[in-house]
């Protein structure tokens, strides 16, 4: 049997990808969060197989979510759920450590398929993503790829920043000082190049970290 996760801030979605894997013999849904922080912690508990990541959710995105579970979890299957079929969004979805990717305009019966094909060794990509998309990434050299300018704790107070939080909210949402929030601030505007706080949210948007209507 496949033990597996769902993560998405939208109830209504998970609860139909619950009844769609869980009327298949082999599968079962073991629990359901409904943004990246929640997850680190079920995954802890629930010890799932499989984990399937909404790519835009609030306090923590889908591709941080994937970056830190494939570190804290090498054995735990990621496949991302996406809006997007773009090389940025892939790309990145691989390199956090995603053995999946599928988009959310495909039928729902994707997600199985996917699931099945990690579970197996593979990899699982939507039709709709370009077979030339994932070659040319494949070809690459390791020093070719784009290497990730911000550490994971600024990723997730860049996140935040982009979502509107203030610095006593993110100091009170990570369980750091105001002062440790405003030297990560400090070193994002300087790596990313950001002049203003609205360059730091089209750094996140540009990145599916948050959405327009998050």
């Amino acid at each position: 049997m496949v033990n597996i996760l769902l993560v998405d801030d939208h109830a209504v979605l998970r609860e139909g990808l619950k009844a769609l894997l869980n009327s298949e013999p082999d599968m079962q849904v073991v629990g359901g969060a409904g943004d990246g922080r929640e997850a680190l912690q079920l995954v802890e508990t629930l010890r799932p197989d499989v984990a399937v990541v909404d790519i835009s959710m609030p306090n923590l995105n889908g591709i941080e979510t994937v970056r830190q579970l494939h570190h804290l979890h090498a054995e735990l299957k990621l496949i991302i759920l996406s809006m997007h079929a773009t090389h940025a969004y892939v790309t990145e979805a691989l390199q956090a450590g995603a053995n999946g990717y599928v988009v959310k305009q495909a039928d729902a019966s994707e997600v199985v398929n996917a699931i099945r094909a990690v579970m197996a060794g593979g990899a699982y990509l939507s039709p709709t993503i370009s077979k030339d998309l994932i070659e040319d990434y494949l070809s690459r050299a390791p020093s070719q790829k784009s290497a990730f300018k911000l550490t994971t704790r600024e990723r997730e107070v860049a996140q935040l920043i982009a979502e509107g939080q203030s610095t006593r909210d993110i100091s009170a949402e990570l369980t750091v000082s105001v002062k440790t929030v405003e030297t990560h601030r400090a070193n994002i505007m300087r790596k990313i190049n950001a002049k203003s706080t609205a360059d730091i949210v089209k750094y996140a948007l540009k990145r599916g970290w948050i959405t327009l209507d998050n």
